[in-house]
This record gives structure tokens, sequence and C-alpha cells, in this order.
């Protein structure tokens, strides 16, 4: 579905071109879920605006859904494919109320009026917002708006969708409600695209891929990341708890595969352990 081979790409800051991305070669199969995480200014922007035709690598091939992204035509029809849900979500609303504004991207495609009634209002049942179609856009919520901007994408059946630390403005039902739109959607086929600097949304995902300073550092699930690999302690990462606990577990000769990434799973491994004695 996506394919980065040999990938680098610099910026220009006044007369000075500054290196953004250095040969990422990355391959992300259909219906996939990859976390991308990273400091500020680790290459995570430049990667994803790479995927949906905004950037062009100043040097490799980047291909999604099958199109050479070298193709100017190829660029535009992208879109077809992708949709992006951003940090700040009045950044991307337009329209004076919710029905106007998932409507939108579907009238510039030319959809059939009937056909986009029923994606508007399906769009906005899937994030819990159908009561608040004919609402001012004003009077959501950091939450409601966020959620809207996921509808506006949705309506648009993308088979690639990016989150793009779309959670870091929420409060954490808002994080939640965001977070579990997009495993709904993943659970249909949709290939999701997390990017966040929260550890504990990396859990989600059965891959993630650790950017700094333009180049790929880890690149595997989070058993390996949060268990095995030095990146938390090279990069200062504070472990979530159920890491905490985890590694305690180890310590006591628990395996791998068996050792817990939500609490769900740490309940599950306590209670064997009780039944065990």
């Amino acid at each position: 579905m996506i394919e980065l081979r040999n990938v680098s790409y610099s910026y220009r800051d006044g007369m000075n071109l500054v290196p953004a991305l250095h040969n990422i070669n990355l391959s992300i199969r259909q219906g996939e879920w990859a976390a991308i995480t990273g400091g500020n200014g680790s290459g995570k922007s430049s990667l994803i605006r790479m995927i949906n035709g905004l950037l062009q690598p100043a040097e490799g091939t980047v291909a999604v859904a099958g199109l050479d992204l070298k193709s100017a035509a190829h660029r535009a029809a992208v879109k077809q494919h992708v949709q992006m849900v951003f940090q700040n979500p009045d950044a991307q609303i337009i329209g004076r109320n919710p029905a106007e504004d998932i409507a939108f991207g579907l009238e510039n495609r030319g959809i059939n009026r009937d056909v986009m009634i029923t994606r508007v209002e399906g769009a906005a049942e899937q994030v819990e917002l159908r009561h608040k179609l004919f609402a001012e856009v004003s009077t959501l919520s950091g939450g409601q708006k966020q959620r809207l901007a996921a509808a506006s994408s949705l309506a648009l059946a993308p088979e690639i969708l990016i989150f793009d630390e779309a959670t870091s403005m929420l409060d954490p039902v808002g994080r939640q409600r965001i977070l579990s739109i997009a495993k709904s959607l993943h659970a249909t086929g949709v290939t999701v695209i997390w990017v966040t600097q929260r550890l504990q949304e990396l859990f989600a995902a059965k891959r993630i891929l650790v950017l700094d300073a333009g180049r790929i550092r880890f690149d595997g699930d989070a058993r390996s990341l949060f268990y095995e690999s030095d990146i938390p302690d090279r990069y200062g990462w504070e472990n979530p708890p159920i890491v905490t606990i985890g590694k305690m577990m180890r310590e006591q000769g628990i395996p791998l595969q068996a050792l817990p990434l939500d609490e769900a799973e740490l309940g599950d491994i306590v209670c064997e352990l009780n039944c065990q004695e």
C-alpha cells in the first residue's frame, strides 16, 4: 500500500537546506496499523507528507496505492486513497456546521446528492455527532471538532487514514474516543498511520516506527520496543506504569510475549499466577 525507497528530503530555511529525512526505506501493507513517534524535528511530519503527496523527495521514490508520486497527476489522484486528520481541527474545518463540513469533500468529487446525504449521516453516526449535524461549529468542544475532522475524512472512504497527533489537544476522554474511532476503522480494513508522542497510544499498534534526526531508529512491535530495546533509555522516555510493572514481572521469569501492554493483559497475568498458586 505504501512504499518508500531510499527517500531523502531537505527543506529550505532562509538560505540553508535543512535535512529532514535520510535514506528512508519503508513498506506498509494494506490494512496495517503503524504508529510513528519521535521528538520535534525527528522527521515525522515530513514522512507523512510524503505519503499524501504534499512533499516530494529530493532523492528516492514514493509509491502509494500503486501510484508513483513523482507524477503530478498521481500526487493529485492519491488524495482519493489517503486522508489526514490534523493536530488542530480548526485547520481543516471549513463548514458552518458539521453537515456542511462533511459534505464539502463529497461535493468536490461530484458525489450524487442522495449518496452524499447517506455518507454524511453515516460518518456523523460513526463519530457520535449525528445529533450535532446542524449545530454551529463554534459551539462544538475541542473533542467534537476533532471527531468532526475525522468524520469529514471518513465520508470520503479512504483506504489510508493518517492521524497526525490528532489527540494532542484533547482531554483523556476525547483522546480515547478518537483512538476508538481509529480502531473501528482499522477493523474494517483501513490502513491506519498513527502519529503521536504519547507513549500509551503506541500500544494500539502492531508496528511502531521511532524516528530521530530523519532516520528510522526502530521498526518493530511494542513489546520489543519497551522490554528489549534501548530506545526508551536512549531518549529518556518515562515508561508508562504498565511497562514498569511488566519489567518487574520479567525479572520474575515471565516470558517476553506474556508481558503486559494494557490493564486487561496485566489482569490476565495476575489471575493466572494466582491460579497457579
